[in-house]
C-alpha cells in the first residue's frame, strides 16, 4: 500500500526540509520507503484526482525519517 504524505528531513545544511512524497507501507502498516511524488494519467481527470489525493496528504500527520521509517530503503 501507498500513499502521498509530507515527510520531513535534514537537508545538507541541518535545517528541516518537508517533502510531499509517495510513501509505501509494509503490511503492518508501518512506513518503509518513500519516493518523489509525480502527477501523471493518461486523461487531464486523472491530474485533478491526483491533485485531491495531495490536498487530502496535507491534512495528515508529518512523518519524520528516519524516525517513523522500518525499513532500510529510502529514495
Amino acid at each position: 500500500m501507498w500513499n502521498h504524505r509530507i515527510v520531513s528531513t535534514v537537508d545538507e545544511m541541518g535545517t528541516e526540509y518537508l517533502e510531499l512524497v509517495e510513501v509505501y507501507y509494509d503490511r503492518d502498516g508501518h512506513p518503509y520507503a518513500y519516493g518523489d511524488a509525480t502527477i501523471g494519467g493518461h486523461y487531464v481527470e486523472d491530474l485533478h484526482e491526483q491533485v485531491e489525493l495531495f490536498k487530502k496528504s496535507l491534512e495528515l500527520p508529518i512523518l519524520s525519517y528516519p524516525e517513523h521509517f522500518t525499513g532500510d530503503v529510502n529514495k
